[in-house]
Parts: structure tokens; C-alpha cells; sequence
């Protein structure tokens, strides 16, 4: 009896046992799917919320990138103003047709009437030294007089800006003004003979005065050519622009602060479109758990393909911006600064290592008759010419520039001699020495060779381009194309 109670009585216990193992199964299966849950919601929670902090943060540093883009622009279209107005106000004829015979006509064809056709400026303005009208048009019309009110304080005030400069080398002053209510890109530059015969090169002789408006014509270029989205002008007196997250703005404002409009536009929001596309997929892997896990990494992998696609985009905007800032727009040569910035390290070089270095001011003889003679599209095409000649004469690791004009700059590394240098000026020389065929039209032109070597002339940048710029003049005094390299006794001859 007690034996088989005990063999009855251990069934139940059994079951029991098994019951409560598999329930304790159960809990620890059903903690386990609850915690596996609650972990894959914490870690895509985790994970949005990762995304929409770095959608925020690239969409931050795009709007950035946006508005460093279109101040840039901004600089660029005024720094082209300023050196247009040098090119046609550093002009021995110009000084003499339109200053002191007061050709109307000339001063039409050759300067004002020529800059508005060719570059679509708005006004082309030229005074004498009493800010007296000599020629101007505007939109096409020439002007009887000067509009009331235009020379306003801020505009005499660059008007004083521009005659403060070296006239061996004058510095156009330019700014944003306010132009008859609308603001308006002004650049003036002093009128300067650049050769001492018949008038003095140590003075202005007048003004000339480029003004080009911020209107669609500008705005319409930069949304076609930089890809910049709804780019608009609200005027000044136009409520301030709320901040949207969606538009950017820039304001634009006189040397005083006065406002002048804004710019308004749409960047891009490559974060935005990352996490819009990318919030349905993270749905479907919260429902499909593993499948939709293995689904999200695969289209986290492809938006972060689209995220950097955006990032190389905004490089490329860098590199544009950065070609503008430091390469000739004509030539595609390197501009001043971008040539001082290699000179400085090369003389730095030449000094810690001994070595020599050459550095030729190159002035072309004869390329004002080719203007006058044959138009300035003609001369754009020969610098464009003497610009990719020249670049192919020197080995890759020197430098060609242009520094305006009819200028150029070349930095000869590593040279043991003068004589190494001389067989670079004999080839330039040779490539000048007939007339040259550029677009189906021949020109006879030479070249004044000036050279100054590093660091046997001197070890001081700012003396480099004045003993090149000296014997360069030394050069042209003596007859056309020939070269002149630096002494001491040149400066005593120059003064």
C-alpha cells in the first residue's frame, strides 16, 4: 500500500513539475522575445534618433556651405568689376581721348558703349578730377548729366578710396551701394597713363565708374550656372525672412550698415532627404523584426552612399569656388595671390636649402595696338594664346600667372645660373619673334622680359616684383623684346 501511494502520488508531481518547467520556459521565452523587443526598439530608436541629429548637422553645415557659396559669388562678381574697370582706366589712350580731348565718340565705341555690349554692365560713367561728367551711358542711353543724387556720400567716399593708390600699380575701390534705390555692384578706378609720355603717371586723371545691378540677370546666371534653388532679391523694406529651415539668407548692406535687400534661397538638405526616405524602411524592419533588420542596414549602407554623393557634391562646390578665388577666369593661369602664395614658399625653400630661383615679369609689347587694332576679343584670344605657349615652354614644376592685362609671371625653379634663365626668356623671345595666327588674324607682338633671382637679388617678397617690375621697364626703355636682369644701380637710374 505505502509503495504503490508512493508510485501514485509521484505521477502528479511529475506533470507538475514538467508543468511548471514549462512555464517557467514560457516566462523566460516570453521575457526573452519582450526584452529582444524592447533592445530592437531601443537600438532603432537609437538609431533615428542618431539620424535625425546627423540629418540636422549635415543639413546645418549645407546651409552653411550655401551661403560661403553665394558670398563668394558675391566677392567674385565685385572683384571682376573692380579689374574690368582697371583694364580700360590704366590706358594711356584713354587718358588722352576721353580725359583731355573728350572724344564722345571714342570714348562710345572703345569704353562705355563697348562695356555694356560686351559685359551687359548697367552704367559706364567717366569724369574729370572734378567729378564733372565726360561720357556716360546707362542701359544703352547716354547721359546728359549725372543723375541727381547719384554721387552719393558713401559713393564719394569710394571715389576717394580709388585715387589713394599706388599709380604705378592702381587699386580699384569697389563696394555695394545703394543705386537709385536698388543695390548695385560699383567699382571705380582712377584714369592712369601707365607710360610717363605725355602725361604723368603719378596721378588720376579722371574716374571711370562701372556699375552693374543685383537683378535677375545676375541672379538668373547663378541659379543656372551654380544650381542655387529659387534665388531671389527681397528689397529692404520687405519684412525680414523667418527662419523656415527650409530658406537661407544672406543680407546685403552699405559700408555704413544701411540695409540694402536680402538674398533668399533654397538649400540643399541632403540630411532632410535622407531621413525621409529612410523612415519607411525603418518602420518595416521594426515589424519584420530580422528580415526588416537585414533590410535596414542594406538601405542604411545605400543612404549613406546618397549622403556621401551630397558631401562630394558640396566638394566640388569647394574646388569651383576655390579655381575662382585663385585662377585668372581668361586664362585659367593662376592669379596674383595664388602666385605670391608659391613664391613665398619657394623663397622660404631657397634660403633653408641654398638654391637659386628666378622670377620674370613678362610685359607684352605692342598688345594695345592689337586692342585698338583688331578688338578686344582679339586680344582676349592672343593672351589666351601667349598664356598656354608660355605654360608649355616651362618644366611642370614651375609657375606661369597672369597679373592683369597684358602681365605675366613666371617662377623658374632650381636654377644653377643666370644662363638657365636666359634660355627660358630666348624661348619665350623665339615664340614672339613673328606674327602670330590666333583665331585666323595675325598680330606682331613682343615681350619686355624684367627678372629678379631668389635670394640673390633679394630675400624680402615684397622687393621681388619691384626689382622684376624695375628691370622689366629697363627692358621696354631699350627697344622691344629684350630682357633686362636686376642690379642695384637700376633703382638709382629709375629715380
Amino acid at each position: 500500500m505505502h509503495a504503490g501511494q508512493e508510485r501514485g502520488d509521484s505521477a502528479p508531481q511529475d506533470e507538475l513539475a514538467s508543468i511548471e518547467s514549462s512555464e517557467r520556459l514560457m516566462r523566460a521565452l516570453g521575457r526573452g522575445l519582450l526584452i529582444s523587443l524592447v533592445t530592437i526598439l531601443i537600438a532603432v530608436a537609437g538609431v533615428f534618433g542618431v539620424g535625425i541629429l546627423s540629418s540636422q548637422s549635415l543639413d546645418r553645415y549645407a546651409e552653411a556651405k550655401s551661403r560661403e557659396q553665394v558670398q563668394r559669388l558675391l566677392d567674385l562678381e565685385l572683384e571682376e568689376l573692380a579689374n574690368r574697370s582697371r583694364d580700360y582706366s590704366w590706358w594711356n589712350e584713354a587718358v588722352e581721348l576721353v580725359i583731355y580731348q573728350r572724344d564722345t565718340d571714342w570714348a562710345m565705341e572703345n569704353v562705355s558703349g563697348y562695356l555694356q555690349n560686351q559685359y551687359g554692365t548697367d552704367w559706364v560713367v567717366s569724369l574729370d578730377r572734378e567729378a564733372t561728367l565726360i561720357h556716360g551711358v546707362h542701359k544703352g542711353t547716354e547721359l546728359e548729366a549725372l543723375p541727381e543724387g547719384l554721387l552719393t556720400a558713401e559713393f564719394k567716399q569710394l571715389m576717394a578710396e580709388a585715387i589713394d593708390t599706388d599709380f604705378a600699380d592702381p587699386e580699384p575701390a569697389s563696394d555695394i551701394l545703394d543705386i537709385q534705390g536698388a543695390p548695385a555692384l560699383v567699382a571705380v578706378s582712377p584714369y592712369v597713363a601707365y607710360d610717363p609720355t605725355p602725361y604723368a603717371t603719378n596721378q588720376a586723371h579722371g574716374y571711370l565708374i562701372l556699375v552693374n545691378y543685383i537683378d535677375e540677370a545676375i541672379l538668373g546666371a547663378w541659379r543656372r550656372d551654380f544650381q542655387i534653388e529659387a534665388l531671389r532679391l527681397l528689397p529692404a523694406a520687405a519684412a525680414p525672412p523667418r527662419e523656415t529651415g527650409q530658406l537661407a539668407s544672406l543680407p546685403l548692406a552699405t559700408p555704413s550698415g544701411e540695409p540694402l535687400g536680402t538674398l533668399q534661397w533654397r538649400p540643399e538638405h541632403p540630411g532632410q532627404s535622407l531621413l525621409t526616405q529612410l523612415l519607411p524602411w525603418v518602420i518595416g524592419g521594426v515589424l519584420l523584426i530580422l528580415a526588416g533588420s537585414l533590410f535596414f542596414y542594406r538601405r542604411l549602407r545605400a543612404y549613406g552612399r546618397l549622403a556621401h554623393g551630397h558631401l562630394m557634391e558640396l566638394s566640388t562646390s569647394r574646388e569651383l569656388l576655390f579655381r575662382q578665388a585663385n585662377y585668372d577666369f581668361l586664362t585659367g593661369l593662376a592669379n596674383r595671390s595664388l602666385f605670391i602664395e608659391h613664391l613665398n614658399h619657394e623663397l622660404a625653400r631657397c634660403i633653408r636649402h641654398k638654391l637659386k630661383a628666378g622670377v620674370l615679369y613678362v610685359d607684352l609689347d605692342g598688345f594695345k595696338a592689337v586692342n585698338d587694332t583688331l578688338g578686344h576679343t582679339a586680344g582676349d584670344e592672343l593672351l589666351c594664346w601667349v598664356a598656354k605657349s608660355m605654360a608649355k615652354l616651362v618644366r611642370t614644376e614651375d609657375d606661369v600667372a597672369r597679373f592683369g592685362g597684358d602681365e605675366f609671371c613666371l617662377l623658374l625653379t632650381d636654377v644653377a645660373s643666370e644662363e638657365d634663365v636666359s634660355r627660358v626668356v630666348d624661348k619665350i623671345h623665339a615664340l614672339l619673334a613673328g606674327p602670330v595666327e590666333v583665331g585666323g588674324k595675325h598680330m606682331l607682338v613682343g615681350a619686355s622680359i624684367g627678372i629678379a633671382m631668389i635670394p640673390d637679388d633679394t630675400q624680402d617678397l615684397s622687393d621681388v616684383f619691384r626689382y622684376a617690375d624695375i628691370a622689366m621697364y629697363q627692358a621696354k626703355s631699350r627697344g622691344t623684346n629684350l630682357f633686362c636682369f636686376y642690379d642695384a644701380t637700376m633703382e638709382e637710374r629709375s629715380q
